[in-house]
């Protein structure tokens, strides 16, 4: 099974467990899966994956409306390049929250409301991003990204997403380029 198929599975498993668990903790378990690179373009799609599976979730959807979702992410985040953070300007997992809101509020390049959304939600979390200085970490850039899609999922779709008490990244050791201290999740983030 290839990295995207394993992410659309764990996502399938994700929308039937109980209650409990935050996107990070869903995150973590799509980047511990084997084979999976400390820094890869499969992010692109793992962050926009839990975002719309955790939205389908809380609102009750059912695995034959999360499906076909999970593959328009697939197919729009395998365009994100690798490096697209250094080389383009915009991180993956900023792009993964513009592809998740764009997804689940059907918008489109004609869309009015929702269009504003999408972008707005794209650049705040680039903003929260570039709030930490490179160099790049997939996992890091996840996190932030998905402090402030919390924010814009409650705010644009009045659907309320848990925090977790602390984030605390364990794939230090993975990554050569690790800025241990100067990361947020080294130590632990704690939010409560």
């Amino acid at each position: 099974m290839d990295d995207y198929a394993a992410i659309t599975e764990k996502c399938r498993e994700f929308l039937k467990e109980p209650e409990g668990r935050t996107i990070w903790d869903w995150a973590m378990e799509c980047m511990d899966l084997p084979g999976l690179a400390m820094h890869c373009p499969q992010h692109h799609y793992l962050f926009p994956a839990v975002l719309l599976t955790a939205c389908a979730k809380k609102e009750r959807k059912s695995e034959e409306e999360l499906l076909p979702m999970l593959e328009e992410a697939k197919k729009r985040a395998k365009k994100v390049l690798g490096g697209f953070c250094g080389y383009y300007g915009n991180c993956g997992a900023a792009v993964g929250v513009g592809i998740f809101l764009s997804i689940y509020t059907n918008t489109t390049p004609l869309s009015e409301e929702s269009w504003q959304w999408v972008n707005e939600a794209t650049g705040r979390s680039l903003i929260r991003i570039a709030s930490v200085e490179g160099p790049r970490c997939c996992k890091r850039n996840g996190f932030l990204a998905f402090e402030e899609a919390v924010e814009v999922i409650r705010e644009r779709l009045s659907v309320h997403l848990e925090m977790p008490s602390e984030v605390k990244c364990h794939y230090f050791l993975q990554n050569k380029e690790c800025k241990h201290g100067k990361c947020p999740y080294f130590k632990g983030k704690k939010y409560k």
